[in-house]
């Protein structure tokens, strides 16, 4: 991982625009692990019943300047941030992004508890484990 002095985690929703959702989802997916991994960003990707819940984290400046473009997406609408604060350190490694339901939609929950099962409450609680 990439040592900085500040790291950010910003976790936002918003509704799907688009009328093939799961396209969508995997084009985002594709653009976040091409990027992130340059600019040392982590963090999950869920939609579900056309609504997008992302966790981002990483240094702060990379955080804010990924959040800004993502904001300006035309994918997506209604967006609000449900948590954006200074971390001591990312929570999920150095993995670009993961995204949730992928492939195989019928394990998406599972998958989404196996990837939170370590995170700290105040993540989990934004997202739709159960």
């Amino acid at each position: 991982m990439i040592h900085v002095s500040s790291y950010r985690r910003i976790i936002y929703s918003s509704r799907s625009v688009g009328a093939d959702g799961r396209a969508d989802h995997q084009a985002i997916l594709a653009t976040s692990r091409r990027n992130n991994g340059m600019d040392g960003i982590s963090g999950i990707l869920w939609i579900g019943d056309g609504q997008y819940r992302q966790l981002l984290e990483g240094p702060a400046d990379s955080v804010g300047e990924v959040y800004e473009r993502i904001a300006k997406d035309p994918r997506h609408t209604d967006i609000v941030v449900l948590d954006d604060r200074t971390i001591d350190s990312p929570e999920f490694g150095e993995w670009a992004m993961a995204g949730l339901p992928g492939d195989r939609p019928q394990d998406a929950a599972e998958r989404l508890r196996l990837l939170l099962r370590n995170a700290a409450p105040e993540i989990r609680r934004f997202f739709p484990v159960d």
